[in-house]
């Protein structure tokens, strides 16, 4: 039994193919690959036949498209796929590793006894053409799950699915991802739920290539998925305080991410959605008296908005 299993929920061809090399051209093949292809209309299953041998692989299509009306729901279909490996590894179609990561991630649980149920890999973000782009904040040693989420919410790190990977007992005790529409902040949810005992480790000396590209979900426009997207992300710090509800700076930093949202989607979405989004927020979080001056932030400018919040 291989001790990581590495899951692509796979809908799109375009990049699968660099997904696949980069995994193929691993210096520890101590995983199994599982490809779960979401009925896609693209030749998902001629592309991956043709890395039979060079990884251990296991493929299935299934009958039914799951991925556009519940990611969550596909993504644990396709680790349903999986055997016992004790560690999970939820990749991507069109991202890329590079070839020392599974061995420094092998590494990394070994000199930690397996100490931590979260070890992460930083990142850097490639173009449609492979290009690098950016090389992303690193993130400390060990990061607490309060302090990531802090440091998500405040534009201190990024973070993706790719990113983490997770061990199979914390993936089967939590029940597996916190599910929000369009997965809109499922993944940062779920990191915070299994580091949230023993924090999340990061794995030195390897990086993913997080592809932005037209195909990712976040350049969609259309008014319904910017709707969808605003309520995902009030649902999302709703859970988030009622979660850390212990923290004693969980509303300034809700407070913070709040204003930042609606500011990104004011103009997007209806008036009834941003009503709605409000009383959501506000049913959960309480904190009335500031209401008023929320409002005020985020009818102001950028700039002054962000000179006052610094302020704030």
């Amino acid at each position: 039994m291989h001790r990581l299993a590495i899951i692509i929920p796979a809908y799109k061809a375009t990049f699968l193919p660099a997904a696949l090399d980069s995994i193929a051209a691993q210096t520890c093949k101590d995983f199994a690959l599982y490809v779960g292809d979401d009925c896609s209309p693209e030749p998902i299953g001629e592309i991956v036949e043709q890395y039979r041998d060079k990884i251990e692989l296991v493929y299935q299509r299934f009958d039914s498209n799951l991925g556009g009306k519940n990611l969550v729901a596909q993504w644990e279909r396709c680790i349903s796929m999986s055997k016992e490996e004790p560690y999970i590894w939820l990749f991507s179609d069109d991202d890329v590793m590079e070839p020392n990561c599974v061995e420094q991630l092998l590494r990394t649980i070994d000199e930690t006894k397996g100490a931590y149920d979260l070890y992460h890999f930083d990142s850097y973000r490639i173009d449609e053409n492979g290009k690098f782009e950016l090389l992303r904040k690193s993130y400390p040693s060990i990061l607490s799950s309060y302090d990531f989420y802090k440091g998500k919410m405040l534009g201190k790190y990024d973070s993706y699915v790719v990113e983490n990977v997770f061990s199979r007992f914390i993936y089967e005790h939590s029940g597996g991802f916190k599910n929000f529409d369009l997965a809109w902040g499922s993944d940062v949810a779920t990191w915070c739920i299994f580091s949230n005992e023993k924090g999340m480790c990061s794995v030195p000396g390897a990086l993913i290539g997080w592809r932005r590209s037209s195909q990712n979900i976040t350049p969609k426009k259309t008014r319904e998925t910017a709707e969808r997207k605003l309520m995902a992300d009030c649902s999302f710090l709703c859970w988030a305080y009622r979660f850390y509800h212990h923290e004693t700076a969980i509303w300034q930093v809700n407070r913070t991410r709040f204003v930042t949202s609606m500011c990104q989607y004011k103009k997007k979405v209806g008036s009834s959605c941003l009503k709605e989004a409000s009383r959501l927020f506000y049913d959960t979080h309480g904190h009335y008296s500031e209401r008023l001056l929320i409002c005020l932030l985020i009818a102001l400018p950028q700039m002054i908005r962000k000179y006052i919040m610094k302020l704030w």
